[in-house]
């Protein structure tokens, strides 16, 4: 089955705001996927390579949900809105993008909207303790880019 890059678009107009989101549906819509990654949160949906990885994911709250569900509470703490957080996400993103040459995929491993996210998702209690919202990210980008190469790297 060959992905539908519109099919983003009724997700687009049904979005609420990150507050009025208690849970992410997965969909399957690989078009959007990078080769490598598994998952992306798309406006309050998690979009997934297949069908299969979608119901796996609606099914039961793993570590790849965790990550996604984040990315929620994150967008939760940026003004409440999908818009601001999107914005920053692509200015972390760019930044990050200098030390390319240093490490592949600088621009989304230095982001630290994924630095808290990859930081945390395996404890699947992370999100429970955060009821004003996920800040661990504003600690990641007081850091300098050299920082958080740093910590990155000692961590991997």
């Amino acid at each position: 089955m060959k992905a539908n890059p519109l099919a983003i678009v009724p997700i687009l107009l049904r979005a609420v705001r990150p507050s009025r989101t208690a849970d992410m549906p997965a969909v399957a819509n690989g078009f959007w996927l990078g080769k490598g990654y598994a998952a992306l949160t798309f406006f309050g949906t998690i979009i997934t390579h297949s069908e299969q990885e979608a119901q796996r994911i609606n099914r039961r709250f793993d570590a790849l949900k965790n990550h996604e569900m984040i990315h929620l509470r994150q967008a939760q703490s940026t003004h409440d809105s999908w818009i601001v957080f999107y914005w920053k996400y692509l200015v972390f993103w760019l930044k990050g993008c200098r030390y390319r040459k240093r490490l592949k995929n600088a621009g989304y491993l230095l982001n630290p909207f994924e630095m808290e996210a990859y930081a945390n998702m395996y404890d699947l209690d992370y999100l429970k303790h955060k009821e004003n919202g996920t800040n661990e990210w504003r600690r990641y980008a007081a850091m300098s880019l050299e920082e958080r190469l740093k910590l990155y790297k000692s961590k991997h």
